[in-house]
């Protein structure tokens, strides 16, 4: 058995592994990484794949799926809603690159044949994708549709997490770890380092400082990931009685249509149905002229302030230091996010202008924390541990903690690294 590993070695992003069993090669997402002035690809592989599976929708994970179709033939094995969230992350990515002045790296022909090659399984439906590997998906609760692989074969069972949390969220009971017993297991490793703050605690201090914000007559703008954390927001906002009006913008409008229309996929169906039909969904350029002008909270795109609504927003209120942004993701190095947060600097398009609006940021995250990462290795009681996914310095900790209390093999593999196993 051999594991490929093109992208997600030794960094956050595009996460592209090829799992090799001598008769069956099977790619494991193929995603990009997204920095402030340009996009990283996975490193080029040889030859073909029998399958690919997709385990979530987010960028780092599918934003390159439909250039395989510029190349390849092969099926892509995922969850249905996976699949209708990544077309249109696809779709924007096609915009987004145009606005730049960049080539996309795939078109409209790429994604129609990307859609008419998946096939779609739900939650516990087992499925083959070759005659000696048999695969299974089960809820990673990362975001709706986000799922756990197992794939058994002739050589030995391999387990690949993509991105998962074991912790309750507002969407989310948490992933499903029942049935994770592998001899290889392929983890994230994101927050191998820390722990997140209880959720319970961390949505209470969140509302407190909108409601204190609001109060002072200020504005709060919360930039979100479109897929997940937008949903979770509005939900949070709405289920706590916020008694000014909440704002939704930009393209976690059209995520939320589409994770509604998988009710099976989210923990509390009717709650975020609620919540959406009362948040005050932002339709044109006038009435974010409007909404700026008296206290309220603006649920926006983009996460890391890349780009999307969120920059207009800042603009007008950046000098008003009774308004706050309230950062709910993690912000990447040189990201303009991460300058505004710890500089006060907003930096849209090469210039930079000062603010004096309040900063914070809440870890929302939708990652395995630290204990989550061990109690998923006790749970998948591995023979060998492959951690992906995580700065260096996070991949390199794990495999060297996990190899000293467990006395397994374990690999921090760099891009472009073949680990060879013999099971």
């Amino acid at each position: 058995m051999k594991i490929e590993v093109y992208g997600a070695g030794h960094e956050v992003g595009r996460s592209a592994i090829i799992l090799d069993t001598g008769k069956t090669r099977v790619l494991l997402d193929y995603g990009v990484k997204i920095e402030p002035d340009h996009v990283e690809y996975p490193l080029e592989f040889q030859g073909m794949v029998d399958a690919m599976i997709l385990s979530h929708a987010h960028l780092d994970h599918s934003g390159y799926v439909p250039h395989l179709f510029s190349e390849l033939t092969t099926t892509v094995y995922t969850t249905p809603p996976t699949l209708e969230l990544s077309k249109l992350l696809w779709e924007d990515a096609i915009k987004v690159a145009k606005l730049r002045g960049d080539e996309p790296p795939f078109g409209r022909e790429e994604i129609k044949e990307a859609m008419r090659r998946t096939m779609t399984f739900h939650y516990y439906q087992p499925f083959m994708v070759s005659d000696e590997m048999t695969v299974e998906f089960s809820d990673a609760g990362h975001i709706p549709g986000a799922a756990i692989t197992r794939m058994e074969t002739d050589e030995g069972t391999v387990v690949y997490t993509g991105d998962f949390k074991i912790g309750k969220m507002r969407l989310h009971s948490g992933a499903d770890i029942s049935n994770v017993k592998c001899d290889v297991l392929i983890m994230e490793s994101t927050y191998a380092n820390r722990e997140h703050p209880p959720r319970d605690e961390l949505e209470k201090k969140f509302i407190e400082k909108v409601k204190e914000v609001l109060d002072n007559g200020g504005k709060v703008i919360v930039p979100v990931f479109a897929l997940g954390r937008a949903q979770e927001i509005i939900d949070l906002l709405v289920s706590s009685h916020i008694r000014y009006p909440i704002y939704f913008d930009g393209m976690g409008k059209k995520a939320t249509k589409i994770i509604l229309r998988f009710p099976d996929y989210i923990s509390n169906y009717h709650r975020l149905k609620k919540a959406a039909k009362k948040v005050i969904w932002i339709k044109n350029q006038h009435q974010r002229e409007d909404i700026v002008k008296s206290p309220a909270v603006i649920v926006t795109t983009a996460g890391m302030l890349q780009g999307g609504p969120v920059l207009h927003y800042l603009l007008r209120v950046k000098d008003d230091p009774k308004s706050a942004i309230l950062f709910t993701g993690y912000q990447t190095k040189d990201s303009p996010g991460r300058k505004l947060l710890e500089e006060g600097i907003l930096e849209i398009e090469g210039t930079e202008y000062p603010t004096k609006i309040q900063r914070e940021y809440y870890d929302f995250s939708a990652h395995a924390g630290r204990s989550d990462l061990f109690e998923m290795i006790e749970k998948a009681d591995p023979n060998v541990l492959i951690a992906v996914h995580g700065d260096p310095e996070n991949v390199e900790l794990l495999a060297k903690e996990v190899k000293e209390r467990y006395g397994i093999e374990t690999y921090a593999p760099i891009n472009g690294e073949v680990i060879r196993l013999d099971l």
